[in-house]
């Protein structure tokens, strides 16, 4: 599935915070008003297996909303998931373009 993320539009990232993971992908998510989210990936051996996590970080008037999805079949999938809550909830852009 590491593979589905980096054809998908993802960059891998060897740092990843304070998490554990083996590496981090991430996508920003945008449209031509300016940037959504971020979309983050994050990559777990599991005896000797991947499994991954991805978490997306919403504002709405100044309020922060962390969202962890780690049961989905496919990046499509999860992407469509976080773009329907961005959508229905009237989240932020977190950037506008100039």
């Amino acid at each position: 599935m590491k593979q589905d993320f980096l054809t998908a539009g993802y960059r891998q990232f060897q740092d990843t915070g304070f998490r554990t993971a083996e590496c981090l992908l991430q996508k920003r998510i945008y449209d031509v008003i300016g940037t959504k989210y971020f979309l983050n990936a994050y990559e777990y051996i599991i005896e000797d297996k991947a499994l991954f996590e991805c978490e997306a970080r919403f504002t709405k008037d100044s309020k922060l909303f962390v969202v962890t999805v780690s049961d989905f079949k496919s990046v499509e999938e999860v992407e469509d998931a976080y773009h329907e809550m961005w959508e229905k909830m009237g989240f932020d852009y977190q950037e506008l373009n100039s």
